[in-house]
């Protein structure tokens, strides 16, 4: 029988005792967990002569170096960081200071230059090339060189950027350049709006949101079970064959085709950049692009078109862009546009991709000898852009005007109007286009 001092005793002294008991199973379970973990790494330590980090831990610190190259921008979502320059996963890039992949160069171009700028996402940037050196924009200026010694060709390439990206960015940049041509290398990165029902034609949903993360923007902390070595190699001993992209992205469903008006929003965004193009006396060489799932990397490609297009059934990926290639050739014939078909003419194979969308050191050479050959230069550069010394004729032409109606005024010739915003904005667009001109004149007259 239980004792009177027993019937006394609190009820709260059980769940008390029975709370500490499980707090010293979970405090030594933690601690022989530290202390595997600890015993884990220092094997591996003693073994390969470094500290181990886990997959995750490598990735996030070679990402955190090549966000240095990006920064947000308030209308292309991420662009690049001018002047930066970075060595990750193994590969050097850099940004020159106004923000191309390029050698430095300034912004006025050269009376004598033929400039040529190359639009496009992470395939224009050359996302796996070894150096800058090594891109096939660089390659294709030191092809072209042989021909014509004034050519430079300026790689605009940003990685994440479709069509939409580099219409805007041609736009507020790249005309004040002067290219003469324009060669867009755009198709894949479409394919990610594309993909995503229902579709939107301003690429808000499922492009802006899915671009930050890839490049280093807005991710979350790492969890503790992706800095552990030891479930690490335990999650590898155990690792069950599946699925390699069925929960990667489980709230998007994914789709075997394009949703109806994405080929014909990719056009149109295409014709927009040439009419920018051509409305600054430049041409524009529209090129065809290839996804290749290579035979012996199918499963790695797969997953990683999963990733990139959570939009699209992986395997669909390569005939979805042919309908976007089918929307380019339509524009054969445009005014100013000149198709190139590389993914019809070159004769791609596996060797030319280190994945399934970007070039191998291989393909960014064969891709640069290939457009040597099929672009058509224009004769001469555009009386467009900001060209050596132009700046300087514009303020005199803009002073010397303001002038003259000053002087027209004071002799009762006409009454004189204060420049309010817009007198003054078409008086320096007159005025741009005079010294243009001018500046046009006089190059001919030159000797």
């Amino acid at each position: 029988m239980r004792s009177a001092h027993d019937r006394q005793r609190p009820r709260g002294g059980g769940l008390r005792g029975g709370l500490l008991r499980v707090a010293l199973v979970l405090a030594i379970t933690a601690g022989l967990l530290a202390v595997a973990e600890g015993g884990t790494r220092i094997v591996l330590r003693l073994r390969t002569g470094v500290w181990p980090h886990t997959w995750a831990s490598r990735i996030r610190a070679q990402q955190d170096a090549a966000l240095r190259l990006y920064r947000r921008h308030p209308y292309l979502e991420t662009a690049p960081r001018e002047g930066a320059r970075v060595h990750a996963f193994g590969k050097q890039a850099s940004f020159n200071a106004l923000g191309y992949r390029s050698p430095e160069r300034p912004l006025a171009r050269p009376p004598a230059a033929l400039r040529i700028l190359c639009a496009g996402g992470s395939t224009t940037f050359d996302l796996l090339a070894a150096s800058d050196d090594r891109t096939w924009p660089w390659r294709l200026e030191q092809r072209l060189r042989r021909q014509r010694p004034g050519v430079e060709v300026w790689n605009a390439g940003f990685p994440g950027w479709t069509s939409l990206e580099s219409l805007i960015s041609l736009a507020l940049r790249d005309v004040d350049l002067g290219p003469a041509l324009v060669v867009v290398y755009q198709g894949d990165n479409d394919l990610q709006p594309g993909g995503y029902q229902p579709f939107d034609r301003q690429y808000e949903h499922g492009h802006a949101e899915l671009t930050l993360q890839p490049l280093g923007f807005d991710r979350p902390p790492l969890p503790w079970r992706a800095r552990s070595v030891l479930l690490e190699r335990l999650a590898a001993a155990w690792a069950r064959p599946g699925d390699p992209w069925s929960s990667l992205d489980p709230r998007q469903p994914r789709h075997p085709r394009l949703a109806p008006g994405a080929a014909g929003t990719f056009a149109r965004n295409l014709r927009s950049l040439a009419a920018v193009a051509r409305a600054h006396g430049a041409r524009v060489a529209l090129v065809t692009q290839t996804i290749r799932i290579r035979r012996r990397q199918q499963a790695d490609d797969l997953k990683y078109l999963a990733q990139w297009l959570p939009g699209l059934v992986p395997a669909a990926a390569p005939g979805e862009l042919e309908q976007l290639n089918a929307a380019l050739r339509g524009m054969h014939g445009e005014e100013g546009v000149q198709v190139v078909d590389a993914a019809a003419q070159v004769g791609w194979q596996d060797e030319d991709f280190g994945d399934p969308l970007h070039f191998s050191d291989r393909g960014s050479e064969r891709f640069a000898d290939y457009l040597a050959t099929a672009l058509a230069l224009p004769a001469a550069a555009p009386a467009s852009g900001l060209a050596a010394g132009g700046g300087a004729q514009v303020d005199e032409a803009i002073d010397r005007r303001e002038l003259v109606a000053q002087q027209r005024h004071v002799h009762g010739l006409e009454p004189h109007r204060h420049a309010g915003a817009g007198d003054a904005g078409e008086r320096r667009i007159e005025a741009r286009q005079l010294a243009v001109q001018l500046h046009g004149v006089r190059q001919q007259a030159r000797p």
